[in-house]
């Protein structure tokens, strides 16, 4: 099984250290119940941060893919996966492409998490690379 893991993700944990820092600082100066309002939505975002940032990216391997986001996980068997291609998010400055499944059942699924910034019509090396990487692997499953 091979692991891919996001570009952003050291920053990502060093966001959500910087929260819980200043969720602790707010913590300490809170007199009152109410004070702790921003603690919590200081706080949460954090933990969560923290917690999930080493884990997001995606594995794959003989059997499939996993993904592993900021909110959840999700696995796809080959079987389930027609083809991988680069999809674009337009914006208002600039796009992202992101790595998008296309799966048998008509849908698709995005990995957001693994997306990178593109200007104009180049496209991101990186995920380019890995989008190529998936569909390799994915053929390679299915011959």
């Amino acid at each position: 099984m091979r692991k891919r893991r996001t570009f952003w993700a050291l920053g990502y944990f060093l966001m959500g250290g910087a929260c819980l820092l200043v969720a602790g600082v707010m913590a300490a100066g809170a007199d009152r119940v109410i004070h702790l309002i921003p603690v919590a939505v200081v706080g949460v975002p954090g933990v969560l941060l923290t917690l999930r940032a080493p884990g997001l990216g995606v594995s794959y391997g003989p059997a499939g893919v996993r993904y592993s986001g900021l909110f959840g996980a999700r696995s796809h068997a080959w079987a389930d996966i027609r083809e991988v291609r680069v999809a674009v998010v337009p914006g208002t400055v600039y796009s992202s492409d992101v790595p998008e499944l296309v799966l048998a059942s008509g849908g698709t699924d995005q990995l957001l998490m693994l997306g990178g910034h593109s200007w104009g019509r180049t496209r991101n090396r990186r995920v380019t690379r890995l989008v190529a990487e998936l569909e390799a692997a994915r053929v390679a499953a299915s011959s």
